[in-house]
């Protein structure tokens, strides 16, 4: 990967979208040592976007970093011109770690690629407390088109007894304006189980692929704990079904109790 004048000392997290304009793009967390940390201070970091295109995957254009008003991981272009200009899913956040201020998952157009810049910038799926996303969630991969909306894999992370709990989520975006949020499942769609719990960081997973075949399989690719690496397969009809039809969070356990209480009497009437 080339390097712009002020070198990376890490790369990683890259999300690969093949856009409309004929190029495939990756767009990664550079990470950089603060040049403001105190004497000493050996760990703090500053996170911004590093964006590179490619047509054969092999050879690979560097282009400037995104500019941006705060720190920004988890970046990810959207396949289509929206309104004649690229689409960013961003992630703002006051330091490298802690989102902040950050309220979750952005949305940027921006007119250049070459020389990106986030000027306007909205939240598009918020942070919530007492949910999977409490701390700070991020894009996955580049979203998938369907008939009924686009279709959002993006994770979530919330702070228990164990430490920081990555979990994955799906949410969906309307096909017009994929700013517009259509519908959103409550609770985690896949969440670190038995030994994927384990690993040089631990309870976490965390997915930058997934690949729709033509006959509707979807296959997810996802790791755990920092550790190894997964393959989830499941179909585009369930995906969306599981979207459109699972209850939203309710935010209150008395919610959350009304909402399993109208199922359980749903299925009563629906088996008797």
């Amino acid at each position: 990967m080339p390097e712009t004048e002020n070198p990376d000392t890490n790369v990683y997290d890259m999300r690969l979208t093949h856009h409309e304009d004929g190029w495939i793009y990756g767009i990664f967390c550079t990470e950089r040592k603060d040049p403001d940390a105190p004497a000493g201070d050996l760990s703090s970091a500053v996170a911004a976007a590093g964006i590179a295109r490619t047509h054969d995957l092999k050879t690979w254009e560097r282009l400037p970093d995104l500019k941006s008003g705060s720190q920004q991981r988890n970046v990810v272009l959207h396949p289509e011109f929206v309104n004649g200009k690229y689409a960013l899913y961003t992630r703002p956040q006051d330091s490298f770690i802690d989102a902040g201020s950050g309220g979750g998952i952005g949305w940027a157009l921006i007119d250049d690629i070459t020389h990106a810049e986030v000027v306007d910038e909205k939240i598009i799926n918020f942070r919530y407390y007492h949910t999977i996303k409490e701390l700070k969630n991020g894009e996955g991969p580049p979203p998938v088109k369907t008939e009924k909306g686009w279709l959002h894999l993006a994770h979530g992370v919330r702070g228990c007894a164990a430490g920081l709990r990555y979990v994955l989520y799906l949410y969906m975006t309307d096909l017009e304006d994929p700013s517009k949020l259509i519908t959103e499942p409550g609770g985690f769609f896949m969440a670190p189980e038995g030994e994927e719990r384990i690993g040089d960081v631990s309870n976490v997973l965390f997915s930058n692929g997934w690949i729709p075949d033509d006959d509707g399989t979807v296959f997810i690719y996802y790791a755990s704990s920092d550790t190894r690496m997964h393959v989830a397969v499941s179909t585009i009809r369930i995906l969306v079904d599981y979207c459109l039809n699972t209850p939203e969070d309710g935010m209150r356990s008395a919610a959350s109790v009304a909402t399993l209480s109208r199922q359980i009497s749903r299925n009563i009437k629906g088996r008797y």
